[in-house]
């Protein structure tokens, strides 16, 4: 080179040309080597690759900014899960060597304690839903199924013999979906009797391979349900009307929880009367235990331990009357 610098050029498979220079010639003839080599590999990356158009920050630092902006967990981990996303597909096609979203420390989200309605609050619940959903809400507080399991219930799913009931499509905005056969989803879940009494009665004229809970709107009847339209139009109306009464006598209005906490109430129920947190973790399909032991403080011995510590306590705190 006029500059008295020595280049090596190499070519890549597709005819794409990449030059570096140097002050050696055997330098530039060992990156040469080096580069051959690494095209011949498939191990040498385009170095224009990474420049395509795409905002390169500090991950961390655009976390920490989200949350000083006041942005909630829950949105900072979707936004962050999303850009990762991105790079891993951006490192998968060479266009950039290493993700910038490694060791990334995120808010943690606060645990929220599970909704559930005692048994007053669904009985006055099952009672205002109108009859059609009636059978529906009953399955749903006695199983915990979520709200595309209960609608995506088919009839062959329910065996009448063994009073049990197989979970395995799952109803969603693009239609019925099967679970996948290594899903904790996919489960086998006991039915109470007068449950299977009252849902032999609603499907006794349903065809086998037919969606047991679906549209009963005049013209439009036997189609899929829409988790925002039952919603809108027999859950919120329901649960707004519903009353109950409490343990002083006094008639209050049923707690302005969706549809997802009959799931809740299931498990907040089992819970209470000694189901253990691991058949509860099954009979629910959680993927993750952490999930279930929502429900720990529920248990009837939760707090035996601490009472029976300071039960034991020599001589215990007073205050004088």
């Amino acid at each position: 080179m006029k500059s008295g610098k020595w280049q090596a050029t190499v070519r890549n498979r597709t005819g794409d040309r990449f030059s570096e220079s140097f002050p050696l010639k055997a330098q530039a003839r060992a990156r040469g080597i080096e580069m051959e080599t690494q095209f011949a590999r498939g191990g040498m990356r385009d170095p224009r690759a990474g420049e395509t158009a795409f905002c390169r920050i500090d991950v961390q630092s655009w976390i920490r900014a989200l949350v000083e902006k006041g942005a909630g967990a829950a949105a900072i981990k979707r936004a962050c899960n999303l850009t990762s996303s991105i790079m891993r597909a951006a490192v998968d096609d060479d266009m950039i060597a290493v993700s910038p979203c490694r060791s990334i420390d995120l808010p943690k989200i606060a645990v929220k304690p599970p909704q559930w309605f005692t048994l007053d609050q669904a009985q006055s619940i099952l009672d205002e839903l109108p009859a059609a959903w009636r059978t529906m809400c009953l399955l749903g507080f006695y199983t915990g199924l979520r709200w595309g399991e209960l609608s995506g219930l088919h009839r062959h799913r329910i065996d009448q013999r063994r009073s049990r009931l197989f979970v395995a499509e799952v109803n969603t905005k693009s239609g019925i979906k099967e679970y996948p056969k290594s899903s904790k989803s996919r489960r086998e879940l006991p039915l109470p009797p007068h449950v299977l009494e009252v849902l032999e009665r609603h499907i006794h004229r349903t065809d086998r391979d037919a969606v047991v809970f679906t549209t009963i709107a005049k013209g439009r009847s036997g189609r899929l349900l829409a988790d925002s339209n039952w919603r809108r139009q027999t859950w919120w109306p329901t649960v707004e009307a519903a009353r109950y009464f409490d343990t002083d006598g006094e008639q209050r209005l049923v707690p302005h929880y969706p549809p997802h906490s009959m799931r809740h109430t299931c498990a907040s129920w089992l819970v209470q009367k000694g189901v253990s947190l691991y058949e509860v973790q099954h009979l629910l399909g959680h993927e993750s235990f952490q999930t279930t032991q929502r429900y720990a403080h529920l248990q009837p011995d939760a707090h035996k331990a601490v009472l029976g510590a300071w039960e034991r306590l020599d001589v215990p705190l007073t205050i004088a009357a």
